[in-house]
């Protein structure tokens, strides 16, 4: 399918949607997502997650960005809770207070989410990934192809090694040196890792953002020097806490076949793209729009990677559940 071109989307709150409801059992709501639960795997690996909104809204298992973790940003999600859903978040292994897999693949990390909607005896649910959260989102639709009801992609990557695709075109130097460290083996893959997350780490929202300024058009360096930019910091900070083992595991695992065929997917999906992308360039979300079955794809003008989600998702699920009621 070919990708529609929109300006802004208008929120509408008139067009709250109340069918398909589900509760969520077995986790507290989390006030402002400062607290944290974890959730026991077994052989000493736990998974970190947050539930939060109204008990009885339709679930949401929102997959973080690279680095992330499971702490709620409000800037983005107030937009969700405030139309009634209720969101799942958590940290991927490697992220705060995850452990960490080394070796896991994206189906992997699907794989443990369902055993996490397992835990809060989920019976329906939708999945919303933005950026390196994308391909996790699709695989969710896969290995709990039962539960899944749609899926929401807000600047996904692509494949790797996606037939036609540049990777790397029209990234910004940053990601162009992060997704070509592979070629330059472990060692200095994990060193620029680790240099990049010492820039990240405890980084005042404007220097950060003079930091990374390749990478970012002048509306989502608009976004991080704003409200998001304060709760980007506290959600970075805490996935990198304790070190940078998942941004590491995401790197491999993005650059690796994901484990699962997108084209198996058979839910709703709604795709999303900047067309100012420079994160994840618009090539990404178009290549995805081609192959994708289910897909209905829109690329916005005027928005690049962090424009496009802030404050602004909760309007994007109501019209992806809309294709379910």
């Amino acid at each position: 399918m070919e990708a529609e071109l929109t300006g802004q989307f208008e929120d509408d709150d008139s067009a709250r949607l109340t069918s398909g409801r589900r509760a969520v059992s077995g986790g507290a709501s989390v006030s402002k997502g400062k607290e944290m639960e974890l959730l026991h795997l077994g052989e000493g690996r736990v998974l970190e997650f947050t539930v939060r909104g109204p008990e009885d809204g339709p679930v949401v298992l929102f997959h973080h960005g690279m680095p992330g973790s499971a702490v709620p940003m409000d800037s983005v999600l107030d937009s969700v809770t405030g139309k009634g859903y209720r969101v799942v978040t958590y940290s991927r292994p490697g992220y705060g207070a995850s452990t960490a897999s080394p070796g896991r693949t994206v189906a992997d990390t699907a794989e443990t989410c369902r055993l996490l909607m397992d835990h809060l005896g989920v019976h329906e649910y939708w999945v919303a990934g933005w950026s390196a959260g994308g391909p996790y989102a699709l695989a969710s639709a896969v290995a709990d192809s039962e539960r899944v009801s749609g899926v929401l992609l807000i600047a996904s990557f692509a494949p790797y090694d996606g037939e036609g695709l540049d990777f790397v075109e029209g990234m910004g130097v940053q990601n162009h040196v992060l997704f070509g460290s592979g070629a330059r083996g472990e060692q200095e893959q994990r060193a620029i890792v680790s240099q990049m997350a010492a820039i990240v780490r405890d980084s005042d929202p404007a220097e950060l953002a003079a930091g990374m300024a390749s990478l970012l058009p002048k509306v989502d360096a608009a976004e991080l020097i704003g409200a998001y930019g304060v709760d980007n910091a506290a959600h970075m900070n805490h996935g990198l806490a304790v070190g940078e083992d998942g941004w590491l595991e995401d790197l491999r695992a993005l650059t690796a076949p994901w484990g699962f065929d997108p084209a198996d997917i058979t839910v709703p999906v709604e795709l999303w793209h900047g067309a100012l992308d420079q994160m994840v360039p618009v090539a990404h979300g178009q290549w995805l729009t081609r192959r994708l079955p289910t897909v209905h794809g829109h690329i916005e003008g005027g928005h690049g990677h962090i424009s496009l989600g802030v404050g602004r998702l909760g309007h994007k699920l109501d019209r992806l559940r809309s294709r379910t009621s």
